[in-house]
Order: structure tokens, then sequence, then C-alpha cells
């Protein structure tokens, strides 16, 4: 079983529009309504890929019923929500003016330590009681304490497993923290370029000067890093291993949660077993077939499979990483 954690679901709506005209009136077709969250839109993935799935995290209020309503009808994993207060957020996508893409995200309800000590004293309780392979903290959370993250991935080791691998794809100042700290480590971060460039303090801007990071001291005793480069693929190491992934061009509806299906491909591969090439095929394939979706975390099983047919994988010798 995979668990993830969404800290900050969200009710999404994706618009498309010719153009999107600032200080104007804008008239839209009906959006796509789906229910996102990093962490949802990952679970989804890997159950839509066949892994069993149970995710968890927390809803609040009207709109936090609401979600929890459409995560039961779509039947593709457990569901272990949290009640709490405030208002479950929204998440607008507008896709205009040939492939931009403009968000607009609301911040969620507040969460405090002891809500999220709580939910992993909660789900010390699933491991017990499941076969866990892997763990799956996702997205943002509102949080007052920036070390949040850390201190529930440093319960989870304490108080939980050692060796269970636990993925985490979150950004800013929390996953600036978790690089910080010589004890605790995440198994797997995903950061893309400009969120490499400002953990690293310098002006990456290209795939060509992330290649260069991937064996940045930063990132020892994590045991996957894959930085995302948009269309032109991916960068990652996986444990002693390098390789540079590159992607072919293809039509695109929406671009929101494809990362997060990346995630949910990648996990699936880790936990199926996959061989590292395949797991890297695997989960960009599943991130550009959720790319020509509306919905977020959503895939075709055969576009899968005939994107990893295009999908060319490099193994980089680590000699080449050096500038």
């Amino acid at each position: 079983m995979i668990i993830t954690i969404t800290m900050n679901p969200s009710l999404d709506y994706s618009y498309t529009i010719p153009h999107f005209a600032l200080g104007a009136t804008n008239r839209f077709a009906t959006p796509v309504q789906s229910v996102g969250g990093k962490g949802i839109n990952a679970g989804r993935t890997a159950a839509l890929s066949g892994s069993d799935v149970l995710i968890t995290g927390f809803l609040a209020g009207d709109q936090g019923q609401l979600v929890a309503k459409y995560l039961q009808k779509e039947e593709l994993f457990k569901i272990a929500m949290q009640e709490t207060t405030g208002q479950t957020r929204h998440a607008i996508s507008i896709m205009h003016d040939a492939g931009n893409h403009t968000e607009i995200v609301e911040e969620g309800p507040l969460i405090t330590d002891n809500q999220a000590f709580a939910l992993i004293k909660k789900l010390k309780d699933y491991v017990a009681r499941e076969d866990v392979q892997l763990i799956c903290i996702s997205g943002s959370i509102n949080s007052k304490n920036e070390h949040i993250y850390l201190d529930m991935l440093k319960k989870i080791r304490t108080e939980i497993s050692t060796t269970l691998p636990v993925f985490m794809d979150v950004s800013g100042k929390q996953l600036h923290n978790l690089l910080a700290s010589d004890s605790y480590k995440p198994s797997f971060i995903k950061p893309n370029i400009p969120e490499l460039a400002e953990i690293l303090g310098n002006s990456l801007t290209t795939k060509e000067e992330a290649f260069y990071e991937l064996q940045n001291p930063l990132f020892e005793g994590i045991d996957y890093v894959m930085i995302s480069c948009g269309s032109q693929g991916a960068l990652c190491k996986m444990k002693d291993e390098l390789y540079d992934i590159e992607i072919p061009k293809i039509p695109v509806r929406n671009t929101t949660g494809s990362g997060d299906a990346s995630v949910g491909g990648f996990m699936h591969g880790v936990v199926s077993g996959f061989c590292p090439e395949e797991i890297l095929k695997y989960s960009m394939a599943c991130g550009m077939s959720n790319a020509q979706h509306g919905e977020v975390g959503f895939i075709d099983a055969n576009k899968v499979s005939e994107f990893m047919g295009q999908i060319k994988v490099r193994k980089i010798q680590a000699e080449e990483c050096i500038a």
C-alpha cells in the first residue's frame, strides 16, 4: 500500500480561453472541476496505475464535505481524511494565450503542529495494520511552523520506521529546511528548475545548468532526486546512478497536476519493482498523459504505454556532472 498525505487539498477549477485580458471581463465555458492537492493527485495516478492507495490529510467546512463526497465517488482509493476548522481551499487554473498557464490559489485552513502530529499518530496505526510500502507527503501547508514537514519526517523516522520510503514533494522554506537537516532526509524530492535555483541561491534557468547540480552535496542521503525540466523532460539521481530523461513534444490541454502525476507514476514504479529506466519512463509518461486531460492526476493507460515508447532515458557518467 501507498499512503499519501495532503495537508492542503483543494477543489480545482480548470478554465481554457484563447486570450486572458487583465482588467477586463473574461467569459469562460463551464470549467473542468476536480479534487486536487499534490498528494491526492499523486495518489490518484498511483491508484489508476494499479497500486493500493490510502489518502489522508485535512478537509474543512462545507467545501471540505463537498471534496469528501467527490473523492468517495471516484472509488479509487481508501479515504481517511481528518476534519479541521475553516474551509478547504479553491484552486483556479487558466490555460490561455498559446499555452500560458495562470493559477489563482487560496491558502487553505491553518494547520497546527498538534494536528500534524496527531495525523502522524494515526499514520502509525495504519502502518501497523496494513502492508505499507511507501509514504508520500506532498504539497503546501498553511502552517506557522516553517519546519513542520521536517518535524513530521522526524516523527515518522523515530516513531514509525527508519527504513520505510518517505517521498516529499514540497517546496519553498519547508523544502529548504528539510535539505538543511543533517539527521533526517526524505527518500524523494522533485524540485523544478526555479525551485532548485531558489534552494541553491543561484540563477539556474536551463536543464543544462541544472545538470551540474545532480551531485550537489545538499542532496546526500536522498535516494531519489528528480529535477523537473518542463517540456525538456527531467534529470534524476537514483541512489548512485544519474539519468537524463528526454520527452517528445505532445499536444497539451492542461499542465496542472502533471508533476503530481509523475510522482504518482514514480511511486507506482518503485513499489511494483520496476527497474530504474522503467520507473523514469513510467513517471514521465504519467505526467504527459495528465497534461492531455482537463482533470488533475488522471491518466490514460493506453497513452502512458504509447508515451513510454517515445521517452529516452540516458545514464549519465558522474564525471559529466563536473562543471
